[in-house]
This record gives structure tokens, C-alpha cells and sequence, in this order.
């Protein structure tokens, strides 16, 4: 009887996380959070599957999750407040319109303010632009800190609750995730965009 060939990316995650914890879990979410690029999802569905085996705490995961990426958001958060327009055209260059992705963005964010930062996270480029619009925006602080961390913990939450849910079948639940979340983030935008009419 032939065996699947399971994934790669997903064991290495596993055995990273197992050998160096919570600590690992954080600094990749981190660097994510601060533009590296280094996924979190992985880390974050690893995380789930080690705590559903006992070999890591959930709650401190979330907890640590949403505190890197608070970390992260925060240096955005300042960079758009105190550089403005100049950091949203710097992210942007990355994408394959420019001038329409500040555009578009600027647009956006003026539509659906703090709220964008709910569901930011799960749609794709949207979560890197967010934070330095707000500070463009001049969201006040705690306002930025509340909605980013509650917009984190629906994220994170989403990622490790998902690993530890499926625990054994987490190569299967990685490679769909990601269509997955894409869904989600578009939901969430058509939900908020329905509620401002």
C-alpha cells in the first residue's frame, strides 16, 4: 500500500516550535508582523497542533501571538503617523500598482476606518498596510491598540485554535488554510462594507 508523501513545511515548523517553544513562536510572528518575509500561519497552526499534544500552553500562545503582533503593529503605527504617505507609498512599491494600491488603501481606510483593523490580518497585504494608515489617520493610540488587538486575537485565535482543533490532520488544514482565510478576510470586508449603507 503506497503512502502519501506528506508536506515538509508543516514537519519543520513542528520540530522548530518543539525544540525551541514559545519563544520561537513569538520572534516569527514578530517578524512577520514587522514585514520579514516569514510566514506566521505556519507557526501559528504548529502551535495549535503541539498544544492539542500537551507539548505547548494555547493561552500563552495566543497571548504571545498577539503581543508580537501588537509589537509589530505599533512600529507601523508610528512610522505612519510621524513619515505619513511616505511609508504607504514605501509598502506599496511592493505590489504591482502602486500608485493605485495608495489610492485604493487611503480609500478604504477613510470608508471603514478602525474597523478594517478587525479583519486586516487575514486578507493579504491589507495586514501590512493597516497599521501605518491608522497612524496616517491619526487614530488615537488606545483606540488603534484595542481594535489591533481584538483584529490579532481573531487572527491568532483563528490559526491555533485551528491546529489544535485538527491536531493530526494539520498538513491537510495548512494547505487549504490559506483559500480559506482569503474567503474570510473578503466576508468580513463585505459585512463591514454593508453595515456603513
Amino acid at each position: 500500500m503506497a503512502t502519501r508523501k506528506q508536506p515538509r513545511i508543516m514537519n519543520g515548523t513542528v520540530e522548530f516550535l518543539s525544540t525551541y517553544g514559545h519563544a520561537s513562536l513569538f520572534a516569527g510572528v514578530l517578524a512577520e508582523q514587522l514585514g520579514l518575509p516569514l510566514p506566521a500561519a505556519p507557526l501559528l497552526l504548529a502551535a495549535g497542533a503541539l498544544a492539542s499534544a500537551g507539548k505547548l500552553n494555547l493561552a500563552v500562545a495566543l497571548l504571545l501571538a498577539v503581543a508580537a503582533s501588537l509589537i509589530g503593529d505599533t512600529v507601523w503605527y508610528y512610522l505612519g503617523k510621524t513619515r505619513g504617505m511616505a511609508v504607504l507609498r514605501l509598502l506599496c512599491k511592493i505590489s504591482l500598482e502602486p500608485d493605485a494600491c495608495v489610492r485604493k488603501t487611503n480609500a478604504a481606510y477613510s470608508k471603514h476606518g478602525t474597523r478594517w483593523l478587525l479583519f486586516a490580518k487575514f486578507i493579504p497585504g491589507v495586514s501590512t498596510v493597516a497599521p501605518p494608515m491608522a497612524g496616517f489617520h491619526r487614530v488615537n493610540f488606545w483606540k488603534f491598540i484595542a481594535m489591533d488587538g481584538m483584529g490579532a486575537s481573531l487572527w491568532a485565535g483563528a490559526f491555533l485554535f485551528s491546529g489544535w482543533w485538527f491536531g493530526g490532520q494539520i498538513e491537510t488544514v495548512a494547505a487549504h488554510w490559506d483559500g480559506v482565510s482569503g474567503w474570510m478576510g473578503l466576508a468580513l470586508v463585505l459585512l463591514c462594507y454593508k453595515q456603513t449603507f
